[in-house]
């Protein structure tokens, strides 16, 4: 069917493939007003039409199309929708926020505990009941159903109208945008502008909630597919001190978001930039190993664990050379000699090996074995064979010394079954993430398993010949086996490292954008690729030089002084 503009005639018509039919249209016609004619845009449906992919790249129903585009309709219940609901939701507080409380300022800082963790600035936390009227608020402008539509701002009038109303940081970050427009939305009857795409209205949103955790709130949304059911909240004090300290250390030195770090660079300031960053993370291990000097001498076991590219390796060997400086001789035990002979190793569902899963290692022989070590008795220990895999035992016995740390690296680390033999009292159990969030503004933010991906890419193409396309197509495996073998087990740290950088993005671009351009556009990936791009287009590059050899950066782009 054509939908044709009134007054028009059915000439001129172009073609597009929409879920594979041919539908003809009016050049520039967005999907919303195609949508409209055919009476499919209703929020009130139970599975509504909410987005497209045009062309594989999601894009709001403002998206118009010129010919020859394959549009994909996106529904409220697609999984793929879940992060546009959340900027919807967050876009709701914010103008409930700027009502109610207008001489503060809320800051959307990380995510955390399954939903966001905010603060409104300016003043004290917020008590329970102002929480609760927050989100009374934001209810009463769900119940409006107010149209969020889209604006193309020039940058030169955008700047102007941004330092006209006061608005430095936001003045900040787009003063660096490396284009001549910039999309905005806009909320109906307000003058709210809001970076990121959106639903088509706010009675598009079903469920959300505002969950007190001080000094802050933690805003919770509807589920992947299923946006009528909020998560589970459970608070993780030590992994919320941990990212709270990044945040406010990250204000102190003035790199609170994209738009100050690009001063920086811009400043040629990065030398700065890279030796605070990097004094920071030395100043975890000196004291990480001061914790581990302090431990019985009749056992130093540290365990040491994180998710995918958090940095884990690179960690491992700085705090084995900062024990050195204290005079002790840590060991590292690794856990790949301790898989299963392949034959035994159990399969996911998909029928592949699943090397992720406990039940892949020898963990009784493992056990069996930490016992033996930490009480100085010689230990013939496995060699794992990859390419026949299966595993031998080393000729040469293993022994420690009285007093000699223990040092074990691997996702499973922090899972006490691995290391169930030992007495908690003999363990310093280390969680590393790349927990350096960077914010765009103050109501959206680049996440942290964004730059974990980010230095993935860069890893696997530099050292692993994997394409990004490659990466990116492993990713969502890789991320569901950290929700079933890692994040469960975070809060058994008793240190938290935060591994990543502020600056580190900066650097990984130079990597990782030429990777990410190479996705081609028939490629399933290639939204994602585009979207990454997108990203990183926000942040300006610095010089790769810099960086010292010691970094933990440098497991990414190479030219460690460590041997990997």
């Amino acid at each position: 069917m054509a939908t044709v503009p009134p007054g028009s005639d059915s000439s001129g018509l172009v073609e597009i493939m929409l879920d594979n039919q041919p539908v003809r249209l009016a050049p520039g016609t967005t999907m919303l007003q195609h949508l409209q004619h055919q009476g499919l845009i209703d929020p009130g449906q139970p599975n509504p039409v909410v987005l497209v992919s045009v062309n594989g790249r999601r894009a709001s129903l403002h998206e118009a199309v010129h010919g020859e585009e394959h549009v994909r309709l996106i529904r409220l219940r697609d999984r793929k929708t879940h992060p546009t609901l959340q900027r919807t939701i967050i876009f709701i507080m914010a103008v409930a926020a700027e009502d109610l409380f207008p001489d503060r300022q809320l800051c959307v800082q990380f995510s955390y505990a399954g939903g966001v963790y905010c603060e409104l600035l300016g003043g004290h936390p917020l008590s329970p009941d102002q929480i609760r009227a927050l989100e009374e608020r934001m209810h009463d402008l769900v119940s409006a159903d107010l149209s969020l539509t889209p604006q193309h701002f020039g940058l030169r009038a955008l700047l102007k109208m941004l330092q006209r109303n006061g608005k430095t940081d936001r003045f900040i970050s787009a003063k660096y945008l490396r284009r001549e427009s910039l999309l905005l939305n806009r909320m109906e009857g307000f003058d709210h502008l809001f970076y990121g795409r959106q639903l088509p209205s706010t009675g598009y949103v079903r469920a959300f909630r505002l969950v007190p955790d001080s000094p802050g709130f933690v805003l919770l949304s509807g589920l992947k597919g299923d946006p009528e059911s909020l998560p589970s909240f459970a608070p993780q004090p030590k992994l919320l001190e941990t990212q709270r300290e990044y945040s406010d250390w990250a204000r102190q030195i003035g790199v609170q978001d994209v738009g100050h770090m690009n001063e920086y660079i811009v400043d040629g300031r990065t030398s700065e930039l890279v030796q605070i960053g990097e004094a920071r993370h030395s100043r975890f291990f000196v004291e990480a190993s001061k914790q581990v000097a302090a431990m019985p001498d009749d056992g130093k076991l540290i365990l040491l664990a994180g998710p995918s590219s958090s940095g884990k390796t690179s960690s491992a060997k700085r705090l084995m050379v900062q024990l050195r400086v204290l005079g002790l001789r840590p060991y590292a035990l690794s856990l790949d000699n301790y898989f299963v002979d392949r034959e035994d190793t159990p399969r996911d569902a998909e029928g592949d090996y699943d090397f992720e899963n406990l039940s892949a290692l020898k963990v009784d022989l493992f056990n069996e074995h930490l016992r033996a070590l930490l009480r100085g008795e010689a230990v013939h220990l496995p060699r794992y064979d990859f390419h026949s895999g299966t595993s031998s035992f080393s000729d040469t016995p293993t022994r420690l010394e009285v007093g000699q740390p223990l040092l074990v690296e691997g996702i499973h680390a922090l899972n006490p079954r691995l290391s169930a033999a030992i007495d908690d009292d003999h363990k310093l159990r280390i969680y590393v993430s790349a927990l350096c969030h960077m914010n765009i503004d103050n109501f959206s933010y680049i996440k942290t398993t964004d730059t974990r991906l980010f230095r993935r890419i860069v890893r696997d193409a530099q050292f692993r010949g994997y394409s990004a396309s490659e990466t990116l197509a492993r990713w969502p495996k890789v991320r569901r086996g950290e929700e079933k073998h890692i994040f469960p087990f975070q809060n058994h740290a008793d240190l938290f490292f935060n591994s990543g950088l502020t600056y580190e993005l900066a650097v990984l671009k130079l990597w990782a954008e030429p990777r990410l351009a190479a996705v081609e556009p028939d490629d399933r990936n290639y939204g994602l690729a585009r979207a990454l791009i997108d990203m990183l287009s926000l942040i300006l590059p610095m010089d790769a030089g810099q960086v010292p050899p010691t970094s933990l950066l440098r497991e990414f782009i190479g030219g460690s002084g460590f041997d990997y």
